[in-house]
């Protein structure tokens, strides 16, 4: 029984333990330019270049986000510039 369990430590150690990059399994295709390659077949190295650029995608898409947040709040600080300036009175009421 001591032998087993030596066996299931050894190959445990064996496997590398990187869980695949988020939405992949061993069998999904990935697509590099013209060529297909099964996430399963990919290299540790590869696997782990994958996973960096989900990671920076999805930063990237979190700072366009916050990019159209912050480009709604400069029109609305825009637009409350224009009514001090050409109106000053109407803001004077808004703030009341």
């Amino acid at each position: 029984m001591a032998d087993n369990q030596d066996q299931n430590q050894e190959q445990n150690q064996q496997q590398p333990n990187n869980p695949p990059a988020a939405g992949f399994s061993d069998d999904s295709i990935i697509k590099l330019n013209e060529n297909e390659y099964r996430y399963g077949d990919l290299s540790d190295q590869a696997k782990q270049l994958l996973t960096v650029l989900q990671t920076s995608e999805q930063q990237m898409q979190q700072v366009r986000n916050q990019l159209g947040l912050m480009d709604v709040g400069m029109r609305a600080l825009a637009a409350q510039l224009r009514v001090a300036i050409e109106n000053p009175e109407a803001l004077q009421q808004a703030e009341q």
